[in-house]
């Protein structure tokens, strides 16, 4: 048996506090993510205390193993929670807290994720009409536009709630976005989105702090925030009849990726609109119906005749 000796002695709650204050410091973490890790690993180490083990080096494979089986959560949750605790015990590899990670070689449950919901260009069409039909006159322009941000540039939320009015340039049929790490890209407006910027900007003059620099703004003056998109979205899904199992922007980025792909167009292109770095993560978004793929069978020249 090999002996092993800390660097450091102190306890699990200690390092767990060392280890995300390191995140923090370093920003790899978002704060609700500091939050989660930091509650599911003290969880871990309340645990670890009741079976008298209260000090990083003696933590063992089946002490994790018996955790795992303690909590009444789904497959997926467990394998969050296995991610968080590989996580951790890198960073106590690293600070010679431990010998060996031995999370990292506990079986991780086999997880199939659900079909991916979407909608067809049927249903698209059946939102965009309920919202014309039922958002009052000072929301339904607000509201067509956001949802064609969504269905036709295929945005994330957080880059449509922090489009600034300098990042419109309706001149030159452009808008600059703001996506993750602070990457900038440009991309290009069709005449629809460009109406659809023309009334809202018309009605927006109305609004209470219409000097504000964002785009959209919430029906008291203020920058609309992502939960309150959220809600706009599933009210249109609602009011039209659509019920999937996520009911919000998401869905609609998806779902205006999906018929993209389906309607033949490159798929580079749609990864630009997308934001992904890896045209793997591309992939997810992209659907076919088992009738369109027996089509394509059917049109396989006939070789050997």
């Amino acid at each position: 048996m090999t002996y092993f000796e800390p660097k450091r002695n102190i306890t699990i709650y200690e390092a767990i506090e060392d280890y995300i204050n390191e995140k923090e410091a370093i920003g790899s973490l978002s704060q609700s993510s500091v939050e989660n890790r930091r509650y599911e690993l003290n969880r871990f180490a309340k645990f670890c205390k009741s079976h008298s083990l209260e000090e990083p080096a003696n933590i063992h494979k089946n002490m994790i193993i018996s955790y795992l089986k303690d909590q009444n959560i789904s497959k997926a949750s467990k394998l969050g929670i296995m991610y968080v605790l590989i996580g951790f015990m890198d960073y106590l590899v690293d600070e010679e807290l431990i010998l060996d990670n031995v999370a990292s070689t506990i079986r991780k449950p086999k997880i199939y994720p659900p079909k991916a919901d979407y909608l067809t260009f049927e249903e698209l069409e059946q939102v965009y009409q309920s919202e014309a039909q039922n958002a009052s006159r000072k929301m339904v322009d607000r509201n067509l536009l956001l949802f064609s941000l969504f269905t036709d540039l295929c945005l994330r939320v957080s880059e449509v709630v922090n489009l600034k009015i300098e990042d419109v340039r309706l001149d030159a049929q452009e808008i600059w976005v703001t996506r993750k790490r602070n990457k900038t890209d440009n991309i290009p407006l069709n005449d629809d989105i460009v109406n659809k910027f023309l009334n809202w900007y018309a009605i927006r003059s109305e609004y209470k702090g219409n000097e504000s620099p964002w785009v959209f703004l919430s029906s008291h003056g203020k920058q609309l925030k992502r939960r309150q998109v959220h809600y706009i979205v599933s009210q249109a899904l609602g009011r039209a009849n659509i019920i999937k199992r996520k009911q919000g922007p998401h869905l609609l980025r998806h779902s205006g990726a999906s018929l993209k792909a389906r309607a033949g167009e490159n798929l580079i292109m749609i990864q630009y609109l997308l934001g992904h770095e890896n045209l793997n993560t591309t992939r997810r978004y992209l659907h076919f119906e088992w009738d369109e793929l027996r089509e394509m069978v059917g049109r396989s020249p006939e070789f050997g005749k």
